[in-house]
């Protein structure tokens, strides 16, 4: 089966996240913005970076180096344009970040913003893990499960519909658990309000020591 977000445009999913009901795109961008400022890392790591909502904020005088990794190669294609003059040391890379084999050159921070609920948590977690420096900073940003709201916001972008299917909210109490099996430590959380009842988790963790015992039969994702 073909992995819905291959068949998702690029101009839908920016439109989408971008409408006064949605207004995801913003929040998401503000938050990188603040924790670039925060934690000014020297090399930073964008899980689903799509076209690069938030890149604009990439200071390249302290953030030298900069790896965008998304499953989409059109997404990446438009990134590239926008910012591959922009960002000198600027990586892209199409991958599945739940592969076993994934692997970049260790980042001191990595930003993954609405990436959680579309993939296997524990091989994701392991795979940020691998690719962030000791002691390095990692940022998740979940959708919380809402009374109000479908998790998919129905907009005229039909395309983001196709989702709806293979998407699957995890719980902020589990993801925590789970970061804590792979050996992130929880530095601080957040909760941020969005619209039609909608709200986002943010975890901010960093990197501890790799567990030496195998952590697959905790996992409640696989």
């Amino acid at each position: 089966m073909v992995n819905p977000w291959l068949r998702i445009p690029a101009s839908d999913y920016e439109a989408h996240m971008a409408l006064p009901e949605v207004a995801q795109a913003k929040v998401l961008s503000n938050l990188m913005a603040s924790a670039l400022t925060e934690y000014t890392p020297m090399s930073l790591g964008v899980i689903g970076c799509t076209t690069g909502n938030d890149f604009e904020h990439i200071n390249t005088a302290r953030t030298q180096r900069v790896v965008g990794i998304d499953i989409n190669p059109d997404y990446l294609k438009i990134l590239k344009t926008r910012f591959d003059v922009r960002i000198p040391r600027l990586e892209l890379i199409k991958a599945d970040i739940t592969a076993s084999d994934f692997w970049t050159d260790p980042v001191s921070m990595v930003f993954a913003g609405l990436v959680f609920e579309y993939v296997d948590v524990l091989c994701a977690l392991r795979s940020i893990f691998r690719c962030l420096t000791a002691n390095g900073i990692f940022l998740a940003v979940l959708q919380k499960t809402s009374a109000e709201s479908t998790p998919v916001t129905a907009t005229r972008y039909k395309s983001l519909e196709l989702l709806s299917p293979i998407m699957n909210l995890v719980s902020p109490m589990e993801f925590s658990n789970i970061c804590g099996i792979v050996g992130f430590q929880e530095i601080k959380t957040d909760t941020i309000s969005l619209k039609k009842g909608k709200s986002f988790f943010v975890g901010y963790y960093r990197k501890g020591t790799e567990p030496s015992a195998p952590a697959d039969a905790d996992n409640p994702h696989r």
